[in-house]
């Protein structure tokens, strides 16, 4: 008896695995997301039955931000940028022109739309970026210029709240490798959605309601030419 319970646990776990390994081919786009997703259910099911899951709670926990976790480690050899003063806005005009920056930001974001992802990528080429080259670039076509990595990015500008977000704000995340340092950036583009770059896919938008996101989530800054 105690021999064919154990038997049916096997079998369950191994249907399980199969089922999930066949799943992401037919899903089509599979990204790291996804694949945790997936990890996760086998190591739900081995766990209903007894068993242990043969995949590591290491593997089940990475999430899409540990992709540009390496990011700020190549472009540490760039000198640190001094924090700027804080600056404020004030007035009608300010918000409207700030509005208006950031809609250029976003148009000029959006030509880049599906370029590749690649880590270190440099800030010359157009062909590829990491996360900073990318923020950095679209903010060079617009006549501002920002430093090197996310971390570097992050002491420019005014702080804003998550909650006064216009188009255009950086946004900058912790990873969960980072020991709590910024290491993601990205560009605020309204409806609580963020254009960036990361992994498979390259440059596009994604909701800041997705888990590592919005687990991740830092502070803003509003640059402008003005700041």
């Amino acid at each position: 008896m105690r021999n064919s319970k154990l038997f049916q646990k096997v079998l369950a776990a191994s249907t399980a695995l199969l089922l999930v390994g066949t799943a992401a081919p037919i899903a089509g786009q599979a990204n790291a997301a996804s694949d945790a997703d997936a990890d996760r259910k086998v190591q739900s099911i081995f766990e209903r039955v007894g068993l242990q899951s043969p995949i590591s709670l290491d593997r089940v926990e990475a999430s899409p931000d540990e992709v540009e976790e390496s990011n700020d480690s190549s472009d540490s050899q760039t000198p640190e940028t001094p924090e700027q003063p804080e600056s404020t806005n004030s007035g009608d005009t300010t918000d409207q022109t700030d509005s208006s920056f950031g809609d250029q930001l976003i148009q000029t974001g959006e030509k880049y739309m599906g370029t590749p992802y690649k880590f270190g990528a440099s800030s010359n080429t157009t062909k590829v970026f990491d996360c900073s080259s990318f923020t950095q670039r679209v903010f060079k076509e617009n006549g501002v210029d920002l430093p090197r990595s996310s971390r570097q990015q992050a002491k420019v500008g005014t702080t804003v709240s998550k909650s006064e977000l216009q188009k255009g704000d950086l946004l900058f995340f912790k990873l969960r490798s980072s020991n709590g340092e910024i290491g993601h950036v990205g560009i605020y583009a309204g409806d609580g959605k963020i254009l960036h770059t990361w992994g498979p896919g390259g440059v596009r938008y994604d909701d800041l309601s997705d888990g590592w996101l919005e687990w991740g989530y830092v502070k803003a800054k509003r640059v402008t030419p003005a700041n």
